[in-house]
């Protein structure tokens, strides 16, 4: 398995439409359903266009020009919370636990820090997904907030949605 992880293109629109496809039929930790998930390529690349103009900041991993993983970290556009990034991650089921996830963060943490505004990055994460939170917390994030059963699931059952964050300033 040869992982290759690099910023997003603007070609990259279509797999990166399959992978989320996919995504969100693999597991309870992401907050959209299959069926909401509606974007078309067309879309998909204007999204992608419209992220990078504004300088947020997009990763992909891939196995074998397969899109695998992907990274969205996206600076607040108000002034007064601009210092701020808040970012999101989905990987493939079948690449879970061989440490695609650490290094896709560890990389963009870099560039967080780096970047003249950043400060503060923050994650959502829900509170049964422990995988993910004993990562974030091995990269030196902590808990600063939960929004209590902010997720319901269709069987009625709800989930806490866990606040965390990270400050590379």
């Amino acid at each position: 398995m040869e992982i290759t992880i690099r910023e997003i293109k603007l070609e990259d629109a279509t797999k990166l439409l399959q992978h989320t496809q996919l995504v969100f039929t693999q597991s309870t930790f992401l907050l959209t359903t299959p069926e909401e998930f509606t974007l078309t390529i067309e879309r998909q690349r204007d999204w992608i266009e419209e992220q990078s103009k504004i300088g947020n900041y997009m990763l992909v991993a891939e196995d074998n020009g397969k899109i695998i993983g992907f990274l969205n970290a996206s600076r607040s556009q108000r002034k007064r919370v601009s210092h701020n990034c808040m970012f999101g991650i989905s990987i493939q089921k079948d690449y879970w636990n061989k440490g695609i996830g650490r290094k896709m963060i560890m990389k963009m943490l870099q560039w967080a820090e780096s970047h003249p505004q950043i400060e503060k990055v923050l994650l959502e994460v829900f509170a049964h997904n422990e995988r993910a939170i004993h990562l974030y917390q091995s990269l030196g994030f902590i808990e600063e907030g939960r929004k209590k059963k902010h997720i319901k699931f269709d069987d009625g059952t709800y989930i806490d949605e866990i606040i965390m964050s990270r400050f590379v300033k």
